[in-house]
């Protein structure tokens, strides 16, 4: 193997980040340098080694888990999931083991993707398709107002805001069930609220979840 002892820890996460702009060009690349990078940060313990495989690795691993084909079906963004994927592979990669497992790049990355694989399909599998509630897209929950026929949906709106308690949440679940706006409708509504309409689906579907599981609703609904 070659040594890299004499290399300064700059050199190898200048030269990593170098190639890995080669590997997204799909050019070919020497994965030493990040090998090494690898080596320094999980079996040397360098927080600073640590430190830049999170910069270069995350915005990879996320595009990677966008790319996903369970990735749609999931509660959480691109970032987390890399996050999570990293940490997994410290886990179980740190220290020796680490040399052990892996004398090059290839299958060492290979094994990171299986960790992204599993922390994508472990959160589908924990946030199942939540069967809706009645005319979930449309909750007919009318807008507060003191006449009389509107006494249920007044009502029923009260009780969402206490269980959601939150300001922005109120407001999503307000344009969404109330208004019954779209999550596009939504997004060009608040663009300083909301990244993407995604963002807005998975924080419906985490409303949604929250709902279903309040007593209170379950028995409004019969559920």
């Amino acid at each position: 193997m070659y040594d890299f002892s004499e290399f300064d820890l700059e050199l190898i996460v200048r030269r990593c980040a170098e190639e890995t702009k080669k590997f997204l060009r799909r050019l070919e690349q020497d994965t030493r340098y990040c090998f090494e990078l690898w080596r320094r940060a999980l079996v040397e313990h360098i927080d600073d080694a640590l430190c830049h495989v999170y910069l270069i690795y995350v915005p990879l691993l996320a595009g990677s888990a966008r790319r996903h084909k369970l990735f749609d079906l999931s509660c959480a963004d691109g970032d987390y999931f890399a996050r999570i994927a990293l940490a997994n592979f410290y886990r179980t990669c740190h220290g020796l083991r680490f040399t052990e497992m892996f004398s090059e790049l290839a299958p060492a990355m290979k094994y990171l993707n299986a960790c992204l694989h599993s922390a994508i399909a472990q959160d589908v599998r924990d946030n199942p398709p939540i069967t809706p509630l009645p005319n979930d897209d449309s909750l007919s929950i009318s807008s507060p107002s003191t006449s009389e026929n509107d006494v249920r949906g007044s009502e029923l709106w009260e009780h969402i805001r206490r269980v959601l308690d939150d300001p922005q949440d109120e407001s999503l679940a307000y344009n969404r069930f109330v208004l019954q706006m779209t999550p596009a409708e939504i997004m060009r509504l608040g663009r300083s609220a909301w990244k993407s309409t995604r963002e807005i689906s998975v924080a419906l579907q985490r409303i949604r979840r929250k709902l279903r599981n309040d007593d209170t609703l379950r028995g409004w609904f019969r559920l």
